[in-house]
C-alpha cells in the first residue's frame, strides 16, 4: 500500500490517530498506522524541534503501548526503554511485519463486530419507537379520561413520551385555532401544560388563541405566564409591542391590565420615570 505521509504535518497526524486509536482500545488499528509512521519518519524532513516534539511523542507512545492489555494479548509481556529509540522503533517494526496477517484480520473482526453492533441498534430501534408510541396513545388516553395522575405515571417513564403526548395536543391547538374553535384550542394547550407546565411556547399559544377570540385581557394573562418563564422569549416579547401598539381593547380596565402588567416586565426605573 503506498503511504499518504510526504510531509512532516501528515507525519504528526498520521501519529496522533495512532495515540487516538491507542486510546479507544483499536489496537490493530493502531498498529498498522504505527508501522507507517515508522517506515516514513527517517525520510520526512524535519527541523530539531520537531525530531524531539516527535521522538518524545513516541517514547511515550511506546511505553503506554507496552502496558496495554490488548497489545499484551497480541505479543504478550514486550518492554521498551532499555535501547535507544531507533532499535526499539525497529523491533517493534519486525513485531508487526511479522504479525500484520493477524493484525490486518483482528481489523477485520473489530470491524464486523461493530458493523453487527450498529445493525443490532438498528433493528431494535422500530420496535422501541412502537413501544414509545403505544405509550404516548395510552397517556393522552387517559388525559382524555381525566385521569391525569395515572398519564402522568406513564409519561414520567420517558421523555420521549412526554415530548410525544405535548406535541400531540399542542398540535390539536394549532388545529383548533386555525379552524377558530378557540374554546377547544385552549382546552388542548392546557392539556399539554397540564404535562410540561414550564412551556413558555405553550402559555404563548393560548395567548395567542384567546387573542384572536377578542379576550384581550385572558391574552394578557397568559402572555405574562409566559415571560415569566422565560422573561427573554422573543416571541413573547413581540407580542407584547405588537398589543401595546394595536391597543384593541375600549375598556379602561383591559388598558390598565395590558400596560401594568408589561410596563414592570419590559421598561427600566428609568424609562418609567422618563
Amino acid at each position: 500500500m503506498t503511504s499518504s505521509i510526504s510531509t512532516i504535518t501528515e507525519l504528526f497526524h498520521k501519529f496522533h490517530t495512532c495515540e487516538m486509536n491507542l486510546k479507544q482500545g483499536k489496537i490493530a488499528a493502531c498498529l498498522i498506522g504505527f508501522k507507517e509512521v515508522i517506515e516514513k519518519n527517517p525520510v520526512i524532513p524535519k527541523s530539531d524541534s520537531e525530531k524531539g516534539e516527535l521522538n518524545q511523542g513516541i517514547e511515550t507512545f511506546l511505553k503506554t503501548l507496552s502496558d496495554h492489555k490488548k497489545f499484551k494479548e497480541i505479543f504478550g509481556e514486550v518492554h521498551f526503554g532499555d535501547t535507544d529509540l531507533e532499535t526499539n522503533l525497529e523491533f517493534i517494526k519486525s513485531m508487526i511485519v511479522a504479525q500484520e496477517q493477524d493484525i490486518v484480520e483482528r481489523i477485520q473482526k473489530d470491524e464486523e463486530a461493530a458493523e453487527g453492533q450498529r445493525l443490532k441498534i438498528a433493528s431494535a430501534e422500530p420496535k422501541k419507537k412502537e413501544e414509545i408510541q403505544q405509550k404516548i396513545e395510552e397517556a393522552i388516553k387517559l388525559i382524555d379520561e381525566e385521569k391525569l395522575s395515572q398519564a402522568r405515571e406513564i409519561i414520567s417513564s420517558s421523555e420521549a413520551i412526554q415530548e410525544g403526548v405535548v406535541l400531540h395536543y399542542n398540535a390539536l391547538g394549532m388545529k383548533c385555532r386555525e379552524e377558530k374553535q378557540f374554546d377547544e384550542a385552549v382546552s388542548n394547550y392546557n392539556k399539554a401544560i397540564s404535562i410540561s407546565a414550564e412551556d413558555e411556547n405553550l402559555q404563548y399559544n393560548i395567548a395567542r388563541a384567546y387573542f384572536e377570540a377578542s379576550k384581550f385581557d385572558r391574552a394578557a394573562d397568559y402572555l405574562d405566564k409566559s415571560l415569566k418563564i422565560n422573561s427573554e422569549f422573543k416571541e413573547g416579547k413581540a407580542f407584547y409591542n405588537y398589543l401595546l401598539k394595536l391597543n384593541p381593547t375600549k375598556s379602561n380596565k383591559s388598558k390598565t391590565k395590558i400596560g401594568g402588567i408589561f410596563q414592570k416586565l419590559f421598561h427600566s426605573p428609568k424609562n418609567n420615570a422618563s
